[in-house]
Formats: C-alpha cells, sequence, structure tokens
C-alpha cells in the first residue's frame, strides 16, 4: 500500500507519496481535497496527517466518504518521532515526509469521523466556555472598577447587561447540550447521573469520550484523561517524583478534578478513598486526583455493565 504523508494548515496542506518521491501542494478547501483526490486516483493508499486543531476535519471527513484509508496522529507523537530521528530541517514538505515515514513505520490506527451529534455537542461546549471565560472577565472588571467611587455609570451600566447577555446564552447552551445529550447518550447519561459527584458534568463526560465508545479499557481512559500515575526513574541516581503523566485530554482532566470535591462528600467510595488517604498524611491535590481517577473508573464501569452506579460494588472494588 502506498502511504501518504500530509503537513496540513489553514490555507494548504502538503503532501509526499511515498511510491513517487514527489511533493505536491493543495489548497484546503473543496477545490484542493478534489485536485488531490484525482492526484491519486486508482491507487490503494494510507494517508496520514495531524490532528492540527479544525484544520484537518475537513480534508479527512472529505476522504473518509471517498472511501480511502485514513490516520489521524497526534502532533506530539510526530514531533517525538522527528526527535527520534535526529531531524535537523523544518519545512512543511519535509513535515509531510516524516508523517509519511511514521505512517509506514507504525501503521497507527485508522480513523472514522465523529458523529454529527459528537461534533455539535463539542461546538456548543468550545462556545459555552468561551462565554464563561467571558464572563470571568466582566467580573474583574467590574470589581476593579467598583474600587473607584468616580467611575462612569455607563462603565458599570454596560458591564451588568453583558453578564446578563452571556448568562442567558449559557444557559440556552446547557439546554441544547442537554437534549443532544439525551438524545444521543440516554443509556450512558442515565448511567452517569446515578454516580454521586457527576452530576450535570455527564455531559462533558459524553461529549469528550464520545459516550466511551473509542476505550475498552478503563487503563486506557484514564492514559487518555492524564490522570494515571507517572514514574520518572533511572538506575540508582534518577528518582523522580511521582506525578499524574497530563499527556492527556485537560478538559476531562479539569472536570474530573471538580468533580471531586463534592464526590469526597458524597460518593461512599470516594469518601472511604479521601478518608484512607488524609490519615496517612497525603496532601489534599493528591487525594483529590486519586478521587478523580475513582470516579473515571466508576464512569466507565457504569457505562460497560448498562446499570446504575452501585454501592456496594464501589466500596468493594
Amino acid at each position: 500500500m502506498n502511504t501518504i504523508g500530509i503537513d496540513i494548515s489553514k490555507e494548504r496542506f502538503d503532501c509526499l507519496c511515498t511510491q513517487r518521491q514527489r511533493n505536491r501542494r493543495f489548497t484546503n478547501n473543496q477545490s484542493g481535497w478534489k485536485a488531490f483526490k484525482d492526484w491519486i486516483i486508482d491507487e490503494e493508499v494510507h494517508v496520514i496527517m495531524e490532528a492540527s486543531g479544525p484544520n484537518y476535519l475537513g480534508l479527512a471527513s472529505h476522504l473518509y466518504e471517498q472511501r480511502l484509508t485514513v490516520s489521524v496522529v497526534n502532533p506530539l507523537v510526530i514531533r517525538r518521532y522527528g526527535q527520534m530521528k535526529l531531524a535537523r530541517i523544518k519545512t512543511d514538505a519535509k513535515d509531510a515526509a516524516l508523517i509519511a515515514q511514521y505512517g509506514i513505520d507504525q501503521q497507527p490506527e485508522l480513523w472514522c469521523p465523529p458523529s454529527e451529534a459528537r461534533r455539535g455537542l463539542k461546538k456548543l461546549m468550545s462556545m459555552r466556555e468561551g462565554l464563561v471565560r467571558q464572563k470571568a472577565i466582566l467580573t474583574g472588571q467590574a470589581e476593579a472598577f467598583n474600587q473607584h467611587k468616580e467611575i462612569e455609570h455607563m462603565v458599570n451600566e454596560l458591564n451588568g447587561k453583558m453578564q446578563k447577555e452571556i448568562e442567558k446564552n449559557i444557559t440556552r447552551i446547557d439546554r441544547r447540550m442537554e437534549t443532544l445529550a439525551e438524545k444521543h447518550y440516554e443509556q450512558v447519561m442515565e448511567a452517569l447521573l446515578t454516580i454521586p459527584g457527576i452530576g450535570q458534568t455527564a455531559i462533558e463526560f459524553v461529549t469528550i469520550t464520545d459516550g466511551f465508545r473509542r476505550f475498552d479499557s478503563a487503563r486506557k481512559l484514564a492514559s487518555y484523561v492524564g490522570i494515571c500515575p507517572g514514574i520518572w526513574e533511572s538506575g540508582s541516581s534518577v528518582r523522580g517524583r511521582g506525578s499524574i503523566s497530563k499527556l492527556g485530554c485537560p478538559q476531562l482532566r479539569k472536570l474530573l478534578y471538580m468533580c471531586s470535591w463534592s464526590a469526597k462528600r458524597s460518593n461512599p467510595a470516594c469518601k472511604k478513598m479521601y478518608q484512607r488517604l488524609k490519615s496517612r498524611g497525603k496532601p489534599e491535590k493528591v487525594i483529590k486526583i486519586a478521587i478523580a481517577h475513582n470516579l473515571l473508573r466508576q464512569a466507565f464501569a457504569v457505562d460497560k455493565r448498562c446499570e446504575a452506579f452501585n454501592e456496594k460494588k464501589s466500596l468493594a472494588a
């Protein structure tokens, strides 16, 4: 099978065809996608590209619809692969060649596009995060303005109106996300909502993990989130302090950490873990990360068993 590496950006993408050993550049739009497909016509190919923000999604989806074999790779993996190969030159053409060589050496898993429901939920979640950041900025400004009595009245008035409008839009987004999640992830949502400490963050859970469909073990899920323990040691002299890897999904890791605050009081298994680790003198942050990991495993278990949260099973685990 012929391997093609693609280095993609917002406006264009560079390709290297390993069989022909030559580069081509196309525009990153529908006409460019069609021209690329014509360029590789009648060839059995494996197309490899990086998951470079939203830039890759259009091309990858188009190629998938054309029944081509596509793999999408984490950019950090390609960067580390280039370091391993001692790559000294970085251009778009060289990056495409590096991606192609990675595809030949590693044979990455095949990609399939996210469902329409998940794409919609991710866009809504991204919009919500942006609105929350805007509201935090306005709240900080309002507090700073109130320190000065001579502040223009109009400034406070506009700030208040903008905050109310943002709150209104966040509420609209929350309702839409809830509708989509209940419609397309009904069983998973019902199971997650039975876990004490998860609450309405279940919507973000199913959005980020696609209802846990991408994972066949809790260990792989924890690795994806970046909440599994990391060990850094070598020989007898290097003994790094243990910590979580953080090479994962920061959004879900943040959500789990926030959930751990209430789970240590309301979730029996997490409460038991909190008391045990507290008695050993563990720092509060370490305990909350352990509880977050426990919550993640509980969420995975209720989904795979297709059953509600069971207090006895959670305490026995």
